[in-house]
């Protein structure tokens, strides 16, 4: 009986945020241009923003080993969602 060994391949977390941040790229780009044609996506395109500047400031830290700009990343991603939260539910 022949038996063949297949190795699995695991995904680290370094490489999934680095996914995660370029999908999150893209649907950004998208609804941009969704955007220019009519404002109904505009709390969405926010709500990627947000979660783009959540993902940078996690990457700055455990990849690129970079701290100074993670606290940037994390006031700005904390004030657009305020404010979005303010202009489009309150």
């Amino acid at each position: 009986m022949n038996t063949k060994i297949v190795d699995v391949k695991e995904y680290s977390s370094k490489e999934v945020s680095i996914l995660v941040q370029i999908v999150l790229t893209e649907l950004m780009l998208i609804f941009a241009i969704i955007n220019l044609i009519s404002d109904v996506f505009m709390p969405a395109f926010y709500a990627i923003i947000v979660m783009i500047l959540f993902t940078m400031a996690y990457n700055n830290v455990k990849i690129y080993k970079k701290k100074y700009m993670t606290s940037v990343y994390v006031v700005v991603g904390i004030f657009v969602a305020i404010t979005t939260l303010m202009e489009y539910v309150f």
